[in-house]
């Protein structure tokens, strides 16, 4: 690319640098705060000319604004789909949004200090390839200066880890297998090179020798722990082993004195030596079994052998559960040391037979034969092996296997060896092609379908889209790649979307939203989404599954719907007025019911009583009869009056809940019906009370009608007795269905031994004028029990009663604890 500028000599600093040197020469910096390049400060230009003529990758913060610039180095860890060329000349709260609260006080850091960071295999998710990856970065920001030698800009050095961390990762899992099993046979481990006559071991070997937590030990630290009478057969048989001509085996047993402690520990140790070409053992390593029991009884020796055998299935049952063959290649020689899981998965062979490397390479699928030598290459670089690759058996059956190794270096840091394992996966790659053709057969039955069906990996980046949608959108696969699967949802509804979507993926919970989708003709259409995580028997999240369905008709129907109940919804305040006004009236009635009616009843009262008193002996016993049936009749429609009043009130009055201790209000009420109480001789058990939040004075009316219903009602055969409780239940244990199950309630319970009462009545009882006994029997009007209903009503609350006829009756009051 050919730029031309006005002044070339003045802006020679941007010379050469590659793409990026051609990007930042091609910008039009006049729109940034920086401005023409002609004008950049000396300390910039310098700068950028190191930064784009590196091979290193590096990053550059400029300015105030912290504008953004890079060199081609540092281009691929941008990714193909994200952030480039976008970024260059960009703010960096701009560019690197999704990392700026994690960057931030490491450039502030910087800016005010002029101090460097460093920061190693750290992870940092940047948006690149069309999603936010997990990336791992090793970096350090360092100030740069600018003329007056105050801090003017950030440079970044960089390198990526991610694939080092993942290997890393993936190696420590081989690691913690192999541990397992040594773990799982209880033994000691060692690992002895001839050449510089130190050894390693693992924590329980060290253990027994008392040996130091270094990571090599010198092999006489361990031959001065040996009881004095087995050094000497201890020493021969290692040197025995050594020997090319003995095959290397070591098979021994021994006792252990602990420096500290004096603790005797017999073992039997198990071991081979290695050998390079010139018949030089360059390593020795073995094993260690505790057979300390073993030496005091023969049954413990055969117990002790015992548990080595199990302790030995059990290695060869994780090891082959792992499907896992062992092996070691020295680098220099060639030689292979081999387990005989390993032989069986290369060739298939079940016998023991000796096969050289290069023979056991000749396995290799011709195809896959280039995998392997570069995974030996980047081995060399990175020190890990890893790779995948088909095998072909001598019955011209496929297999796959997986092979994963380290590198193993000298005194000098040069590559000796490596070790490793493989593992049979010949059956996960048959699930996966197996997987292929159901996902196919999948798409094949979602792209017969009018829904619109895509799925998505766990990260949330959407990987399939069926044909409904293309159909729909009237968009090809590759423009919905370029420009994003949002460009079809309605302006309005992205931001949301997209917000509702990344909730979804980071809680695991299912992702529901109405949104609007454009047609090919351009027409939005109303769609209901739903996706669902697919997880495995873990519990992770393996892909999304979601669908999108056409509900323009049914928004159109809510809609009618909608205006419909607002119509309804005016003609119910319509009624609420009239209701006021009605109200309004009942007061009327009630202050008439409480003034005007009274009144003339009280002159009945007044001028019947002064008759019975003056003018009795005048009156023939007839009228003296008709007069008393007067009276009577008279204190009747009074009481009648006053009741109704009552239950009015309950409807009228306004309510102010109190939270209150229901005790004292109980025993007020017991106080004032003294009189009728002893009358009756009766007995009034206060159990157990809560507190709760109520109306005062209603309450107080609700439990002198219950008491006085009890009295009224007693068995005149016996003393009345009436018990009060309450306590605080929750409405999923109450025995009542008209609770709120995760609601308290306060249940009031009143019961008597009175006369009782047909079950059957159980709800008419609380019925205005209702009446289960004649007047003559037990006075009253019948309004009662209706007062202590609607009280309850007025609580939020329900009310039960059982009866049995001459047994009793109880009342059952539930209310919420809180209103």
């Amino acid at each position: 690319m050919n730029i031309s500028f006005p002044n070339t000599q003045s802006i020679s600093f941007l010379s050469g640098g590659g793409e990026m040197g051609a990007l930042t020469r091609a910008k039009d910096w006049s729109n940034t705060p920086l401005g023409n390049p002609e004008t950049w400060p000396q300390s910039l230009r310098t700068t950028l000319s190191i930064i784009l003529n590196s091979r290193f990758p590096m990053f550059l913060w400029w300015g105030p604004e912290l504008i953004c610039f890079y060199n081609d180095a540092y281009r691929p860890s941008l990714g193909q789909e994200g952030k480039h060329p976008s970024i260059l000349g960009l703010k960096a709260e701009e560019a690197w949004a999704e990392i700026w609260p994690v960057i931030k006080p490491l450039i502030d850091q910087v800016l005010a200090g002029g101090e460097s960071t460093w920061s190693e295999d750290q992870l940092i998710p940047i948006y690149r390839n069309g999603k936010l990856e997990d990336v791992y970065w090793t970096f350090s920001y360092s100030p740069v200066n600018d003329e007056s030698g105050k801090v003017a800009g950030v440079l970044v050095t960089c390198n990526e880890t991610t694939e080092k961390i993942t290997v890393f990762k993936k190696l420590e899992e081989n690691k913690n297998e192999l541990e397992f099993a040594i773990e799982a046979a209880e033994l000691g481990t060692f690992d002895y090179n001839p050449i510089s006559n130190k050894f390693t071991a693992n924590n329980r070997l060290k253990d027994w020798f008392g040996l130091p937590a270094t990571a090599e030990v010198e092999l006489t630290h361990a031959i001065n722990v040996i009881a004095e009478n087995d050094r000497e057969k201890v020493t021969r048989a290692i040197q025995k082993a050594l020997d090319y001509s003995s095959g290397g085996l070591y098979d021994i047993e021994y006792t252990i004195v602990h420096p500290v402690s004096k603790k005797e520990t017999t073992v039997h140790a198990k071991g081979k030596a290695w050998f390079d070409n010139d018949k030089l053992a360059y390593r020795f390593n073995g094993t260690l079994q505790d057979v300390t029991e073993s030496v005091f009884t023969r049954a413990k020796i055969t117990s002790a052998l015992s548990e080595l055998e199990e302790n030995q299935k059990k290695l060869n049952i994780v090891i082959e559960a792992g499907k896992i063959g062992v092996w070691e290649l020295a680098l220099s020689t060639r030689m292979l040391n081999y387990s005989q899981r390993y032989l069986e998965i290369v060739t298939g062979y079940t016998e023991k037979i000796e096969l050289t490397h290069d023979q056991l390479v000749q396995h290799l699928h011709p195809e896959d034969v280039p995998l392997r030598d570069k995974a030996f290459k980047e081995a060399y670089e990175t020190g890990y092996l890893h790779y995948q690759s088909r095998l072909v058996w001598n019955d011209k059956s496929v297999h796959w296997m997986e092979a994963r190794g380290k590198m193993i270096y000298d005194e000098n840091n040069k590559p000796l060896k490596l070790a490793g394992v493989i593992r049979d996966i010949t059956d996960e790659k048959e699930k996966e092609q197996q997987l292929l053709e159901r996902e196919e057969k999948f798409r094949l039955l979602a792209d017969s379908m009018p829904q619109h069906i895509w799925t998505s990996d766990r990260q949330g980046n959407l990987n399939y889209f069926n044909k409904s949608v293309f159909d729909y959108s009237g968009l090809t696969p590759e423009k919905i790649n370029e420009v994003g699967w949002l460009d079809i949802v309605h302006p309005d509804d992205k931001d949301k979307n997209a917000k509702l979507w990344v909730e979804a993926v980071n809680t695991g919970q299912d992702f529901l939203f109405e949104h609007r989708f454009r047609r090919h003709d351009g027409v939005y259409r109303w769609q209901l989404s739903r996706a669902i995580p697919q997880k495995d028997h873990d519990g992770n999240i393996r892909m999304w599954v979601g669908t999108s369905t056409d509900i323009e008709d049914q928004k159109n129907f809510s809609k009618e719907l909608e205006d419909q109940v607002h119509e309804r919804t005016m003609q119910l305040e319509q009624k609420n007025i009239d209701l006021q006004k009605m109200n309004k009236e009942l007061e009327s009635f009630a202050y008439i019911s409480s003034h005007d009616l009274q009144e003339p009843l009280r002159k009945i009262q007044t001028f019947s009583t002064q008759i019975m008193a003056k003018e009795i002996d005048k009156l023939s016993e007839e009228g003296r009869e008709n007069f008393l049936r007067m009276q009577n009749a008279a204190k009747r429609m009074q009481t009648l009056i006053e009741d109704l009043l009552l239950y009015s009130r309950t409807n009228t009055t306004e309510r102010k809940y109190e939270f209150t201790d229901l005790k004292p209000i109980v025993k007020e009420v017991v106080d004032e019906l003294k009189e009728d109480i002893q009358n009756k001789q009766a007995i009034i058990e206060i159990n157990e009370m809560c507190s709760a939040s109520i109306i005062p004075f209603q309450f107080k009316q609700l439990i002198q009608n219950l008491i006085s219903n009890s009295l009224k009602f007693s068995n005149t055969n016996r003393q009345p007795h009436i018990q009060i409780s309450s306590n605080i239940v929750c409405g999923k244990t109450a025995d009542h269905k008209a609770l709120l199950k995760d609601a308290s309630y306060c249940h009031l319970k009143i019961s008597d031994n009175g006369i009782g009462f047909e079950q059957q009545y159980s709800e008419k009882i609380f019925e205005v004028f209702q009446r289960l006994h004649g007047r003559a029997e037990y006075k009253g009007t019948g309004i009662g029990l209706s007062i202590v209903k609607k009280i309850v009503e007025n609580h939020n609350g329900s009310i039960t009663t059982t009866g049995e006829p001459d047994k009793g009756a109880t009342f059952d009051i539930y209310f919420p604890v809180t209103n």
